[in-house]
């Protein structure tokens, strides 16, 4: 741990009288110019003479801009003195309701408040719905988490939540849902959807376990469709495996 300062003082003092050490080229790649600024703002300016503190400080920079925003940060030594540096932002994937507050989670595994504006850049496309609710993030220690500000690991995986979606997110019923609640019942995950039509309201009940993805959607349309038509709010319980139970719903 003292060597490495010593031996990097050392060839900073020689690097003093010859310069044979300074930076031969660095290349930034960010998706948006204020991006590229946030990168310059936290540049070490000693590197430029001296690329070894760069490439021994290019960790640091990656974890402290990651932690500051959305954003992954890709710091490489292309060649002796070159580097490239791509600064691109995290894929926004699902909005979750908790601690009183809005998240977004992204397909990295990362999240952020999204009332948070100094977290916001251009070009970050947040999703509007629907509000997911997930019984096991609420559980979560919420006395372990950081209270300040940034970006985190995800305190949830979201790969049962892309499955889900892989599954519905496409159909054209899916775009009136508003808000996914993720529960349990009897030890097994259950998806309560709030789809809203006009003045209709239903409530849609998927067990993890037991839909079969594009046949039950396409049932589901099917019963909605009819619904629709027919007008009223309802309660569609698709936990059967060879059926699909609908009930009068009374909106709270």
């Amino acid at each position: 741990m003292i060597v490495c300062p010593i031996l990097l003082g050392g060839l900073w003092s020689l690097n003093e009288h010859y310069l044979w050490m300074s930076f031969r080229g660095l290349s930034v790649e960010a998706a948006d110019s204020a991006l590229e600024r946030r990168f310059w703002d936290v540049f070490p300016s000693q590197s430029l003479r001296f690329w070894p503190l760069f490439a021994w400080k290019a960790e640091d920079i990656e974890t402290f801009l990651e932690r500051m925003l959305p954003v992954l940060v890709d710091i490489r030594m292309t060649g002796v003195g070159i580097f490239s540096v791509a600064i691109r932002p995290l894929s926004p994937r699902v909005i979750v309701e908790w601690r009183d507050a809005i998240w977004c989670i992204s397909g990295e595994g990362r999240m952020w408040n999204t009332g948070d504006r100094s977290l916001w850049i251009p070009g970050l496309e947040i999703p509007q719905k629907p509000l997911w609710r997930i019984a096991s993030l609420s559980e979560s220690d919420k006395d372990g988490f950081p209270s300040s500000g940034g970006v985190f690991p995800s305190l949830v995986s979201i790969d049962f939540i892309e499955d889900f979606l892989s599954a519905f997110g496409g159909e054209a019923w899916f775009e009136d849902v508003r808000e996914v609640s993720l529960e349990r019942r009897a030890g097994a995950d259950l998806f309560r959807l709030r789809l809203v039509r006009g003045q209709q309201e239903f409530v849609i009940l998927i067990q993890r376990d037991k839909y079969g993805g594009k046949d039950l959607s396409a049932t589901l349309e099917q019963v909605l469709e009819t619904l629709f038509r027919e007008g009223g709010s309802h309660l569609i319980d698709a936990t059967y495996k060879n059926k699909i139970v609908v009930k009068d719903y009374v909106r709270p």
